[in-house]
């Protein structure tokens, strides 16, 4: 975790691994809050913050209504705001922040290596240079909405699985803080796998073999997101050993088709 951000939270949340691998893009951000539930408050040259909660989900909320008692106090609408699921947030609310819903999902994470999967043996590293173009292609179609690149400045690695040849399946990691200073979390991103090799368990075994090619280079843990309503990835996650450790909700900006990087 940033030392900043550790140095301004309470006690309680320094150890989170969820705002321990946030942290580095929250470095700067005013923390809000107790024990009991914070809102990091991350202000941009434009004058619209970033927000996102941690905590009880009234907590939370209380804290963010208190930010617009008795008005709002930015000029611009807000970049994006996640918060604990169950958090009360009125209309009012997201109108002084120019946000509207735009998702539920979980955040995940292990610091244990899943037991073997079926067709992991297949699974290699992929080379994010010499290979980049292949893997965007793959998710162009497996998974067109993300923003994950192998080329990107904090990927750690990236995994394949092919076909006759063909990269059919692929996932990624990038580098996150973990909770002591000096340790690193890796997050895992990207997982796309073409319709023609889905329910082979390629998913499952391209996950299993990013989380202990992470956990083997010395991650403290390793992290995911999902959407909330996507039940067979989660009986999925959770079989090799992942916790669910935030229930979120997040608001963008009216017109918003993806979360901000």
């Amino acid at each position: 975790m940033s030392a900043t951000l550790a140095g301004a939270l309470p006690v309680a949340w320094r150890g989170d691994r969820y705002l321990s691998a946030i942290g580095a893009r929250w470095a700067c951000a005013r923390v809000l809050g107790d024990e009991d539930g914070v809102l990091l408050v991350l202000e941009h040259d434009d004058g619209g913050p970033s927000l996102a909660g941690r905590g009880d989900p009234r907590t939370v909320g209380r804290l963010l209504a208190s930010l617009h008692d008795p008005s709002p106090r930015w000029s611009a609408p807000a970049h994006w705001l996640s918060v604990p699921r169950g958090t009360p947030v009125d209309r009012a609310q997201l109108d002084a922040l120019g946000l509207e819903p735009f998702s539920t999902w979980d955040w995940m994470s292990t610091a244990s290596a899943p037991a073997p999967q079926a067709g992991e043996a297949v699974v290699r590293p992929l080379d994010r240079e010499r290979e980049a173009e292949a893997a965007r292609a793959c998710l162009r179609v497996a998974n067109p909405s993300t923003t994950a690149d192998p080329t990107g400045p904090d990927e750690a690695g990236w995994w394949a699985v092919e076909r006759d040849g063909a990269v059919v399946g692929v996932i990624g990691a990038r580098r996150e803080p973990g909770t002591r200073a000096g340790e690193q979390s890796w997050h895992l991103h990207g997982l796309g796998v073409l319709p023609t090799a889905r329910r082979t368990g390629a998913g499952a075994a391209l996950t299993a073999a990013a989380t202990r090619g992470a956990l083997e280079a010395g991650a403290e843990f390793v992290s995911l997101g999902m959407y909330a309503d996507n039940d067979g990835a989660r009986r999925i996650y959770r079989r090799l050993g992942f916790r669910t450790d935030a229930e979120n909700a997040s608001y963008g900006p009216v017109g918003t088709v993806r979360p901000p990087d």
